[in-house]
């Protein structure tokens, strides 16, 4: 997955509770949500970066437990 820009994106709404926006703008404001090298980004796209990533990294795991799950299959 292109995280920075060379993938088409759509836009969805997303609903967060104040707890969880309040750490987002805390990592951001420290720098621990990373920006593309040579780069920065608006507020909101570092939100973008973050969730896709997640999204991202949720999809990874599903695959592998996929396959360790064909594996048990096949034994």
């Amino acid at each position: 997955m292109d995280m920075f820009g060379k993938v088409g994106l759509v836009e969805i709404p997303i609903l967060i509770a104040p707890d969880q926006k309040n750490w987002l703008d805390k990592m951001i404001k420290e720098g621990r949500i990373a920006v593309p090298p040579g780069g920065t980004l608006e507020k909101g796209s570092l939100y973008s970066v973050f969730i896709r990533m997640l999204l991202h990294n949720a999809m990874e795991e599903q695959k592998r437990q996929e396959a360790l799950e064909a594996d048990d299959d096949d034994e």
